[in-house]
C-alpha cells in the first residue's frame, strides 16, 4: 500500500521543491507548488500564510516552525516592518 504522501501531488511537489538542485529547478518546482495550491507567489501581503493554510504536510511544518520563530523577533515588528516591500 502506497503511503498518503506519494499519492498527494502538492506532497510530491513539496519534495521535489526541497530537494531541487538547481536554482531553474527550484523555480520550476516552486511554480508548480504554487499551481496546485491555488496560490499567487505575487501576492506577497497574503502569500505566507495561504501556503501554510494549504500545504498542511508534516514535513513543511518544521519549515512552518522555524519560520513563525524568525518573524518573532522583534526585529520585524510583528510583521509589520517593511510592509510594502517586494522581496
Amino acid at each position: 500500500m502506497a503511503s498518503q504522501d506519494s499519492v498527494n501531488p502538492t506532497h510530491a511537489s513539496f519534495d521535489l521543491f526541497v530537494q531541487a538542485q538547481s536554482c531553474r529547478d527550484v523555480k520550476q518546482h516552486f511554480s508548480e507548488l504554487c499551481r496546485q495550491l491555488a496560490i499567487n507567489p505575487k501576492d506577497f501581503r497574503n502569500f505566507y500564510s495561504k501556503l501554510k493554510e494549504r500545504l498542511n504536510y508534516w514535513k513543511a511544518k518544521s519549515l512552518w516552525t522555524k519560520l513563525d520563530k524568525r518573524a518573532s523577533h522583534s526585529e520585524y515588528q510583528q510583521r509589520k516592518a517593511c510592509i510594502k516591500s517586494k522581496v
